[in-house]
């Protein structure tokens, strides 16, 4: 997403009965209603000196955001502590109410002087090491976290914190529907005090990801917001704080898209962040640690572009795609850990969440119809074997597409090995197939792993529907049939019909004439009634090729069926 300068990075705080520490971003339906073609520039203020030095007790008025309103209001507001890094005022309404000064000073240490991360440094010292100072428009190299009761869009979604980009400049815009939004003219984190108990680290995982976001504009001031927001929790992460929720979220939904959060609800928000979140941490196990997220926030330039870019300056050429779908086997390969050896590019170091298949199966026939997979969201089928006599397995993969759409497909063997491998499309109508006549043996375990991946920003939204087919079935043995067209001597037929008719299967037909491929994997047709089954494929020859030099072989999978001379005679 990107932002204009009256975008708005927030987080909700979801509030039930009891304390929760799930917290939201509102930034895409706020930038919706915030539509940079409908703001009117209207004369900035001129520069001001730097700002002098506040005492304790100072007073200020500061405008806020009503969420509800969608309009700003006045909050008036006192310094309660001055630090090295930080002011800390506080509403007026909000003190010895929800804030006391127990509240300022445990905040107080934690953004200036110590973290679970490290003892020794706050937020604001591992943060500004790691991604480089925050602006200054004010100029006393000081940043505002204000504590206040935040106006909410209603009793069941509580902001937890924001920064407001407005903020960053001078003077005030006008919009045709919101009105006069009026800056600040300061560097402000705006941080809810309402139901915040004192000592949380909930709070300050809120103002270490407010923080990033305000050293990120600086960079970057039009990010997309999946990047910001990742690199926000990866900013609370790096300073030790608890990101349970916004993992838990990801773990339950897996499915969502990582770069589109347009279509996001309030259901699957969280799952978002969690997603952003655990990509940055890949990059960070995978691509170079904290010094490539460094990199990343640093980097003028936004979305996918500004990946490549920042690992092509660390020596890395990679694409975002390739990136992308060794990360998705990374995550769905987390529930097989237990199981067997993951190859290195798809485990995670740093810690090692649990994420479950979208789809697993261990009876068949299996038929799943259209299923939607958006763009830069990655689905799991996993199919296991359950019984002793379960033997061959049969998967196929249908879509409108096959374009920018990859396939992934893990193993497990009975040894505990795991591979991964690629798989192609067959055919040019949108068709794979994975024929495992070794399932339920060698094999005990399969997961295909499907996604769509369109790196076009303009094509962001784009979403397929799929089908997929799985069929039990042991290899068994053919009947094979050469048949020449009576009439058209160079038309000519294969037929292979089965001893039993347990599955559908995926068998292909190759021909080989003077060691050129004449039919390469062709898929056969299968053909059913009431009586029997079979499968079937007619091609012609030209005149020139002598068929008594024309090899044939069926094949399942990598196995051979049965093979042979065309015309032997």
């Amino acid at each position: 997403m990107r932002y204009t300068i009256i975008t708005v990075l927030l987080l909700t705080l979801i509030l039930s009965t009891q304390y929760s520490e799930a917290f939201r971003c509102g930034t895409p339906h706020l930038k919706m209603d915030m539509a940079p073609e409908l703001l009117t520039p209207v004369p900035t203020a001129p520069g001001h000196p730097a700002a002098p030095a506040l005492a304790i007790g100072f007073q200020r008025t500061f405008f806020a955001i009503d969420f509800e309103r969608k309009q700003q209001y006045t909050v008036n507001a006192t310094l309660r502590a001055s630090g090295a890094h930080c002011y800390i005022f506080v509403e007026d309404s909000e003190w010895q109410e929800n804030v006391t000064a127990l509240t300022v000073q445990t905040i107080q240490r934690a953004f200036e002087r110590a973290t679970p991360a490290d003892p020794q440094r706050g937020i604001y010292d591992i943060l500004t090491e790691d991604f480089g100072a925050p602006p200054d428009i004010d100029r006393n190299q000081k940043v505002i976290l204000l504590l206040l009761n935040i106006r909410d869009i209603d009793i069941h979604h509580a902001t937890a914190g924001y920064f407001l980009p407005i903020d960053q400049q001078r003077g005030m815009l006008h919009h045709p529907t919101l009105g006069p939004l009026h800056s600040n003219e300061a560097d402000i984190l705006y941080i809810n005090s309402e139901k915040q108990p004192t000592n949380s680290d909930v709070i300050y995982s809120v103002i270490a990801h407010e923080l990033q976001h305000l050293i990120h504009w600086k960079h970057s001031p039009k990010e997309e917001t999946w990047i910001d927001e990742g690199c926000a929790d990866y900013a609370a992460f790096r300073c030790g704080y608890n990101l349970y929720q916004h993992l838990n979220a990801f773990q339950k939904t897996p499915n969502i898209s990582l770069t589109d959060w347009s279509q996001m609800s309030q259901t699957n928000l969280l799952a978002h962040y969690g997603a952003s979140f655990l990509f940055m941490l890949y990059l960070h196990d995978h691509y170079g640690g904290i010094e490539t997220i460094a990199a990343l926030v640093k980097n003028p330039l936004d979305g996918f572009l500004g990946i490549t870019r920042t690992l092509q300056a660390r020596g890395m050429s990679h694409t975002f795609s390739d990136i992308f779908a060794d990360w998705k086997v990374t995550n769905y390969l987390t529930t097989w850990k237990v199981l067997g050896t993951v190859e290195r590019p798809f485990r995670y170091h740093t810690l090692v969440p649990t994420i479950q298949p979208l789809f697993t199966h261990d009876t068949y026939p299996v038929l799943g119809k259209n299923k939607k997979l958006a763009n830069f969201a990655a689905h799991a089928i996993e199919c296991k074997v359950t019984t002793a006599d379960q033997a061959g397995l049969n998967l196929s993969f249908s879509a409108q597409r096959n374009t920018n759409v990859d396939i992934k497909v893990a193993y497990l063997n009975d040894t505990g090995e795991i591979r991964v491998e690629s798989l192609p499309f067959k055919t040019a109508d949108g068709t794979a197939a994975l024929d495992l006549p070794n399932f339920g043996n060698d094999i005990q375990r399969v997961m295909f792993i499907p996604s769509l991946q369109v790196a076009n920003q303009s094509f962001s939204q784009q979403s397929i529907t799929y089908n997929y087919n799985a069929y039990e079935g042991s290899l068994g043995t053919y009947t094979t049939h050469i048949l020449p067209n009576p009439i058209h001597p160079n038309y000519w037929e294969v037929i292979a019909v089965p001893s039993e008719a347990k599955g559908v299967h995926s068998l292909t037909l190759t021909l080989t004439y003077q060691n050129r491929k004449l039919l390469d994997a062709k898929p056969m047709v299968y053909v059913k009634n009431e009586d029997n089954s079979l499968y079937r494929h007619a091609f012609h020859l030209k005149p020139e090729i002598e068929t008594e030099a024309v090899e044939w072989s069926i094949m399942r999978g990598d196995t051979i069926i049965d093979e042979g001379i065309l015309n032997d005679q």
